[in-house]
């Protein structure tokens, strides 16, 4: 198995967690703002990159941070989360979206970092080792949330959690910097129209 470097995990950790942290100080004005920025800023790099292969090449050979050697010809993790939290921000509650989110920077990142260290039981093409670190740290992520925006009620928090790390195992054909945060936010929107 292929091991990620640490900066890449970092990268993904700390540059995915900025935008949910964010949410939390600022309008919806300004926070639609940013994100909609950031969406732009990468998806015109990728283009320029898929047209231009002088700087694709310069791309893959100094942005390893963020761009792995198989992504020549495809669009980043990074592009795909940024345009993930803007159409979270634009179609969710503030707090749904903002926990959606850390279901993915925190728990993805886990799921990869103790999968590849200590997994062994195969599940798909994941390990039950790295599920199982996604499933605790999303339902850290659930319990300190719907603590710190009562509006998020813990059950509902909950269920993201479960969902989030149910859609990280499954081979779904779709990038899941994108299936994660959204199916989570939409089971939780779902479940928060129910009084309870």
């Amino acid at each position: 198995m292929v091991t990620r470097p640490p900066w890449r995990r970092l990268w993904h950790l700390v540059g995915g967690s900025f935008l949910p942290v964010f949410a939390l100080f600022v309008p919806r004005g300004v926070l639609l703002t940013t994100a909609a920025f950031l969406a732009a800023v990468f998806v015109a790099w990728e283009i320029t990159r898929f047209i231009s292969p002088i700087v694709n090449q310069w791309s893959v050979s100094h942005l390893s941070a963020i761009l792995k050697p198989e992504q020549t010809r495809r669009p980043t993790g990074t592009t795909y989360a940024l345009v993930a939290s803007l159409a979270l921000f634009l179609l969710f509650e503030k707090h749904v979206a903002i926990t959606a989110l850390f279901f993915l920077s925190i728990g993805d990142v886990l799921a990869g970092f103790v999968g590849e260290s200590y997994g062994r039981h195969k599940i798909f093409k994941k390990s039950l080792e790295g599920s199982l670190a996604c499933l605790v740290s999303c339902l850290v992520v659930a319990l300190v949330m719907s603590g710190l925006l009562p509006v998020l009620r813990l059950p509902v928090a909950i269920a993201g959690a479960v969902i989030a790390t149910i859609v990280e195992l499954l081979p779904i054909p779709v990038d899941d910097n994108l299936t994660v945060p959204l199916i989570s936010a939409g089971v939780m929107a779902l479940l928060a129209w129910y009084p309870g």
